[in-house]
């Protein structure tokens, strides 16, 4: 007993000396792409809230994920749709192999509509999958073509409820 909790310790302290993968980007606007400040970004590694922190001015983030999780990372702001993604690193590393892979992921966020069910954002945009021997990361295209014809559909709608309440306000301007 005492052989095998020694091996998974040493397993242990070998994983956390192993290729991690770092996410960063900017949090913007969708429409303008102008950075967003003060986004709310928080990490749940396998469900559990681990990380917080808010956006600054310039609108960016940045995190190193561990090896042998799942994460979400979700992004909100008062008065816009909350969005997140997924990603999983789960996998075999090499042992001593201490390089950090590079990440950018730019989110949009847009803001909300009344009257407008867009829980549907609640779900991740994307999934992606990091395998930490080889570096490599890969988006599950399955899965983006999956939700994309709702994200297609409800972006349709929230422009043309945006161009309603527009021209309400005009009417109401001129008045």
């Amino acid at each position: 007993m005492r052989i095998l909790l020694t091996a998974f310790l040493v397993g242990q302290v070998l994983l956390s000396h192993a290729v991690q993968l770092r996410v960063f980007g900017p949090v913007t606007d969708l429409e303008t792409r102008a950075p967003l400040a003060d986004v709310l970004v928080r990490v749940y590694k396998d469900g559990v809230k681990q990380k917080v922190l808010h956006t600054g001015v310039n609108g960016h983030y940045s995190f190193v994920l561990d090896n042998g999780s799942s994460y979400i990372l979700r992004f909100s702001l008062p008065g816009r749709v909350t969005k997140c993604y997924a990603i999983d690193t789960h996998g075999p590393s090499w042992e001593d192999d201490n390089r950090i892979v590079d990440l950018s992921i730019e989110m949009t966020l847009f803001p909300t509509v009344p009257g407008l069910d867009l829980t549907f954002f609640d779900l991740p945009m994307g999934i992606a999958r990091f395998t930490p021997m080889t570096g490599y990361l890969s988006w599950n295209d399955t899965y983006a073509q999956d939700i994309r014809s709702e994200v297609d559909r409800l972006m349709a709608e929230v422009a043309h409820r945006r161009q309603a309440i527009a021209a309400v306000d005009q009417r109401t301007l001129h008045q």
